[in-house]
């Protein structure tokens, strides 16, 4: 009794502490708010700034504290962080419309449509009869009837938008919706006179500068996107983007002396640096000779001998000529006996590049650990290190290190970038995803940016948001011909016959033969897909013959006539070509393909050994042979045919995943996991190879040590819809004993690839684990059957497994 008396008071002392202290947190957060207001009054914002930021450090759910902060946020343009606290308040306070609306808004500004449907929506809910909901719901009314095509659902939004500006003239959503109304309607000198009018309210409003761009582009409007792209420049001299964009026009007007002059202009500004004149030297590297680069450099050189960076730039420009040698020396002499300072480390760190790309890892790395210790945050070292972790299966190390560089570069598209791959690699796509957004948006929407983060929504079949990517993309690179050429492919799997015409006018508009290629590939491909194969035919024919040498062409022509059933067609037109080149490789490739296609598998393997003799390194001709021998059963063929391959190429791919896949399918599974091992090493990214080696690993081996390589290996795979690896990853749940999260993964793979006994197998298995038997036993059936008389491991373990399984009844 003693001891529990003497217990209750400490309890209760702690209580009241904690209470009190609870107290006196939120009453010094309500003195911060007050002082923040006043502070306000008084016009001095960041102050105010700091005062709200101490709000919710003392009191995280001090309402009215995290919503002036996020407004605060938004008006000094740290939007970003805006639209976070503004979630974090919704999060806190479902039914807060208040914060719903400047999110909403933020997060349509950002094309975060399905956020700002979700937003949108639940305020709407909340508030019907608000105007500001009703604006926000018109907006995304009408982004919903553009998607869908529903034209006579665009007025109503219209109406609401015209009605908002008469009252707020500067509403820059309202403004976007009516010219995107008359873009839509195609009624472009409309929008070209509305966003006149607009930017007498909107001066600074960098979209529509990039929409009345895109205006003009469509019209083809040469001289008039020249005036628009200057406007830009003037009034946004600092945007890296807008001169980007003037530069490539020069270029696509032919007029390389006035992108020259404009580069110098810039170079000669009394701000300007190194980074101007590095940016000539690019530009001379892209149009003129190498001793124009040189010339250039030497003058820099000489004018700036206290730079040691264009020292560097010339030694890089003999690296990337194949000096390799006289480089690195350069780079070493310039680092002798050099003091510590950030231009050393920049030089370190340019050699470190230098020494990875000729094969010296290890001297690489060296040098990257040698900056770090000497200034450790050192941004470009911290991303060279990271990419290491992640080459190495050690994401979270990389995650921790690119939050240091985050630290000292916050906005840096390339360590977003990297993020994005460490959270693919742990298998947090929704992480990944997020990155390579904010890498889209840091970067300023630019090409290489947003094509990775498009092809990253592809794989999950997000083409609607895929789409948006590279609009908003193009808005900014008009002329990127990969960023129009990524549109166009989206927009022949979606059916969008119309819009990939457009794509098509577009890229035959640059004037360039990369731009006329991928052009020639669309409108090929839209051909097709519309079976108008005899329009197709003719086209290809075309291209074939205005130009002999366009293997592309005619390996698509032959397809169409093949798929047209012109047979004999497509042979003549081949035997033509090759007449004219009898020792083509790809005309000889294309040849064994045809054979195959006639039926005569023989003859296509002579061709494709001939093509390995006279080209031992074809790769194409090596699957294919290899296709027909495993087909086949002729394995000690293949071994031969692998060994000569490899002796001709040791380091190349192909040979060694042929081999190890050989030695799995004769059941020497150490041996194929030996060599997915030594493949995995040499290129960690590839997730046919990672998924192969994690589910022989699981599979064939027992031990703690290996179970936990193989989930190191596989756990990109998670949220995968790939049926081969959500097999795998599946079956490592399994095995480490994740039986709920195993069952989906199975079950989803299962029904995906209903031959293959080993996935319902591992279905079976994962059933019987969670005591569902009768699960169990239909799964395990299905496997035995599927099984055969197969005498390997897991077919014997299934049988066993199901004749001791009592049903559930």
């Amino acid at each position: 009794m003693l001891h529990r008396l003497s217990v209750l008071p400490l309890a209760v002392i702690i209580t009241a502490l904690f209470l009190t202290g609870c107290d006196d947190s939120k009453k010094r957060a309500e003195r911060h708010y007050q002082s923040a207001l006043e502070l306000l009054e008084e016009g001095d914002v960041v102050r105010a700034l700091v005062e709200l930021r101490n709000v919710i450090k003392f009191d995280v759910e001090h309402k009215d504290g995290r919503l002036l902060y996020a407004s605060m946020l938004a008006k000094t343009g740290e939007k970003q962080e805006a639209i976070s606290q503004y979630l974090r308040v919704v999060e806190q306070n479902p039914d807060n419309v208040e914060a719903r609306i400047p999110l909403t808004r933020l997060l349509l500004e950002f094309n975060a449509w399905e956020e700002s449907i979700r937003h949108g929506r639940a305020a709407r809910e909340l508030a019907p009869e608000n105007s500001d909901v009703v604006f926000l719901n018109a907006v995304l009314d009408f982004g919903e009837a553009t998607q869908s095509g529903d034209t006579a659902a665009l007025d109503a939004p219209k109406a609401i938008a015209e009605s908002v500006l008469a009252e707020n003239p500067s509403d820059r959503l309202a403004w976007r919706l009516l010219v995107n109304y008359d873009v839509t309607a195609g009624d472009f000198d409309r929008a070209l006179r509305r966003i006149d009018e607009a930017l007498t309210h909107l001066p600074d409003e960098y979209d529509l500068y990039v929409i009345r761009l895109n205006i003009l582009t469509a019209q083809r409007e040469d001289l008039a996107i020249g005036e628009a792209l200057r406007a830009m420049t003037e009034r946004f001299p600092e945007d890296l983007p807008a001169r980007n964009m003037l530069l490539a026009w020069y270029m696509e007007q032919d007029d390389l002396a006035a992108a020259e002059a404009f580069l110098r202009k810039l170079a000669e500004a009394p701000e300007a640096g190194p980074i101007e004149n590095l940016r000539i030297v690019d530009f001379l590297r892209q149009t003129q000779d190498s001793d124009s680069v040189r010339n250039e450099l030497d003058r820099l050189i000489a004018e700036n001998p206290e730079h040691n960076t264009y020292l560097a730039t010339r030694a890089a420009l003999d690296f990337e000529e194949g000096n390799s040698d006289a480089a690195i020396a350069t780079m070493q002499e310039l680092l002798d006996g050099a003091e510590a300072s950030e231009e050393t480390a920049n030089l370190k760190v340019n050699l470190a590049r230098m020494l990875f790309s000729t094969g010296d890892t290890p001297g690489a790395k060296a040098l990257v650990d040698k900056v770090l210790s000497e200034s450790q945050g050192h941004v470009e070292a911290l991303k060279m290190r990271a990419a290491w972790q992640i080459e190495d299966d050690r994401p979270e190390d990389a995650i921790l290190t690119l939050r240091a560089a985050q630290a000292g570069a916050p906005r840096d598209p390339g360590i977003m970038v990297l993020m994005g791959q460490a959270h693919e690699r742990t298998g947090a796509r929704e992480l990944a995803g997020e990155r390579y957004a904010l890498a889209v948006e840091a970067s300023g929407r630019a090409s290489g940016e947003s094509l990775r983060y498009a092809e990253f929504l592809l794989k999950s079949n997000r083409l609607d948001v895929a789409e948006t990517v590279l609009t908003d993309a193009l808005n900014v690179n008009p002329f990127d011909i990969d960023l129009l050429a990524a549109m166009g492919e989206i927009l022949l799997r979606q059916q969008s016959w119309d819009r990939v015409t457009r794509v098509v006018w577009q890229l035959r508009a640059q004037g360039s033969p990369d731009g006329d290629a991928a052009a020639d590939r669309i409108e090929a491909a839209l051909l097709v897909s519309q079976r108008r194969t005899n329009e197709a035919v003719a086209f290809l024919s075309e291209l074939v013959e205005a130009d002999g040498n366009n293997i592309v062409a005619l390996s698509n022509l032959i397809d169409a006539l093949i798929q047209d059933n012109q047979v004999e067609e497509a042979r003549a037109t081949l035997n033509e070509r090759l007449t004219q080149d009898p020792n083509n490789p790809n005309l000889r490739f294309i040849q064994a393909g045809l054979q195959i296609v006639e039926g005569d598998v023989d003859k296509a393997e002579q061709s494709y050994r001939a093509l390995l003799t006279d080209f031992p390194s074809d790769v194409r001709a090596l699957r294919q042979l290899s296709r027909i021998l495993i087909s086949q059963g002729r394995e000690e063929e293949l071994t031969a045919v692998i060994n000569t391959a490899a002796a001709a190429e040791p380091d190349a791919f192909l040979p060694k995943y042929l081999r190890a896949g050989q030695l799995e399918r004769l059941r020497d599974y150490e041996g194929a996991i030996e060599v997915y091992e030594e493949l995995y090493l040499e290129n960690s990214g590839n997730q046919i190879v990672a998924n192969n080696l994690a589910s022989l690993i699981t599979t064939y081996r027992d031990d703690e040590e290996s179970l936990s390589r193989a989930y190191a290996v596989a756990r990109r795979l998670r949220g995968s819809d790939v049926p081969a690896y959500q097999d795998t990853y599946g079956w490592i749940a399994f095995r480490r004993g994740n039986l709920t999260e195993a069952l989906d993964y199975l079950n989803s793979a299962a029904s995906n690839l209903p031959g293959n006994p080993l996935v319902h197998y591992h279905l079976g298995e994962t059933y019987a684990a969670l005591g569902r038997n009768e699960n169990a036993i239909e799964a395990l059936t299905k496997a035995v059957e599927l099984f055969g008389d197969q005498q390997v491991s897991q077919a014997d373990r299934a049988r066993e497994l199901l004749s001791s399984l009592p049903s559930d009844e």
